[in-house]
Parts: structure tokens; sequence; C-alpha cells
């Protein structure tokens, strides 16, 4: 791995999130983000508890900065935040090694054995505009060079995991408050590992297709997402979408399920609680909003003031 990658757990939760909706949903025009003051925030509540559920990008800038007074207010009145995974507790030495383990090719098997010719020029051409080595990606199976892929091409970019939401709010928390995480990055990495064949093949040539297209869709997403429009983000999304059906339904829809669950346990126990996950688990017809909204539970969008 290049040594531009050393902060290999902070770029994974930024691939993922970029690969299971077709885009990042990240900042990259300061002027909007200081113009517009909202936020994906809702506010869920059962006759014990209450949860504050925020949508998240994962990466960003400064112009991001300061967030708006009411959801900081949420998260420093609750006593337990919940992310995806902490990112700042991930073991980069462990995660170095499952991608060896699970997203490499062993003995003179390459990755470009495996891919069609329409891929193989794309990646090449990717690598030499970039100046990414091949000798990087060739090892590689197709999941791996995704992410690859995504990473170089967002750090390229300016953008950075540790200006992302998540990291935000985990760098704020103060004792008594404690973390959960909602998964592990075993687990997440776990999901691409066991892709099957066609679908690592989509995935490597859907991030190719939307890497040149990136900063497009950065720019059509953010006022939706600034102005705390979920319907409006959720027709872009539908709209870029082009992750592998099969794999979108591992990476998000499963996923949502379980992650409802766990919103749930909080809602029945006593200590308030502030969500932390991607944005496109929570909105949409299959988003933890309408999973807990299905089971009885009182979910409203919070305004900002």
């Amino acid at each position: 791995m290049p040594k531009r990658f050393r902060n290999y757990g902070a770029w994974f939760v930024t691939f993922l999130t970029f690969l299971v909706t077709g885009q990042a949903l990240a900042q990259s025009a300061p002027q909007a983000a200081k113009a517009t003051r909202h936020f994906l925030m809702w506010k869920a509540t059962s006759p014990t508890n209450t949860v504050y559920l925020v949508g998240s990008i994962h990466v960003g800038d400064s112009s991001m900065y300061p967030l708006p007074q009411t959801v900081e207010s949420a998260f420093a009145t609750s006593k337990v935040l919940a992310v995806e995974i902490n990112i700042k507790n991930i073991d980069q030495s462990k995660m170095v090694k499952l991608m060896m383990e699970s997203g490499m090719y062993g003995g003179d098997d390459s990755l470009f054995k495996h891919l069609s010719k329409e891929t193989a020029d794309a990646l090449d051409a990717f690598c030499s505009k970039n100046g990414l080595p091949k000798m990087v990606v060739e090892k590689m199976k197709p999941w791996a060079a995704a992410l690859t892929v995504v990473a170089f091409s967002f750090q390229q970019a300016g953008e950075d995991p540790l200006l992302g939401i998540d990291m935000h709010f985990l760098n704020e928390v103060k004792e008594p408050q404690r973390i959960d995480e909602l998964e592990t990055a075993d687990f997440q990495m776990s999901l691409f590992a066991s892709a099957s064949e066609q679908e690592q093949q989509e995935l490597l040539a859907s991030s190719l297709k939307n890497v040149e297209k990136a900063k497009e869709m950065i720019r059509k997403m953010q006022q939706s997402y600034l102005a705390g429009d979920a319907d409006a983000l959720l027709k872009l999304v539908h709209e870029e979408e082009s992750t592998p059906k099969s794999l979108m339904k591992k990476m998000v829809d499963d996923r949502n399920v379980t992650m409802t669950a766990k919103v749930e346990s909080y809602l029945k126990g006593k200590e308030s609680c502030f969500v932390v996950v991607g944005a496109a688990h929570i909105i949409g017809d299959k988003g933890i909003v309408k999973l807990l909204q299905d089971k009885g539970y009182r979910v409203e969008q919070v305004g900002m003031e």
C-alpha cells in the first residue's frame, strides 16, 4: 500500500460510503457550505429514551464547520455516541494484514488477468493520468483495486476523512460519554471480500466510471445535503447509483436492518444516544428512519436554528 494511504482505516470508511451509493456526499464548495447551515438529523423517541440520528458524510473540509448549534447541543446532551466503526480505534497493521489475506492475489495470478479489456484499459488510463504505478494495483483483487482508485482520487481532490462528520464527533467525545460501534472494520471488509467475481468486476468498473464525474456528483448533491433535503438527496443518489444491485443489498439494505435493531435497543434503554452513520443508511424507504417508523416509533427530522 502506498505511503499516501497510511491512514487506511479512515479511507476504508470513505471508500465504503462512496461505493454503496455511487458517490461520496462530500464537500467541495466552501461558499455553499458557509451560506447554509442545515443538517440531516432526526429525533427518535420512545417512552424511556431519545435517540438522535445523523446522516454523515465521511470526508470533508474546514468549510463544513462549525456545525449548527442544534446539532452540537443534541450531541452534548447525549451519553452515547454510536458510529459505524470507531475510525480512531482501528488497528492499522491488522487492516493491512486483512487486506493482504483477502484482497490480494497469490502466486502468478494478477488483477489484469481477471479484467475485461474495457475495464483494464480504464484502469490503465487512470493509473497513467494520476501517476499511480500499475505495480500498486496489479496484485489486488478487483474490490481492493476499487478501494485504491477511490481513495487515491479523493485524496487527489483534497478531500479529507479526518474532517468527516464521524471524526468530528469522535474527537468531541468527553467523559462520561462513551463510544459504541454498530459494526466492525473486519465485518465491513468481509462484505467486499465475499463478493462474487462478477460483483467485484462491476464494482471496479463502476468506481472507475464514477471517478471521472465525482466532482460533478459532489456539486449536485452538496446543496441537498446542506439543506437537509432528504428527498432531493435520495433522488440524486438513485439517479447516479451504479453499484451492482446484489452488492447494494448487502452493503445498504441488509445493514440498515441490523443498524435499526441496534438503534431500537437504545430506544428501549435509558441512555440518550447520538447515532452517526452514512446518510445513505438513514434516508429512503429502506432506511433507518422508515424502519423505525414502521416499528411504531416517533421519528421526526429536526429543524435547525
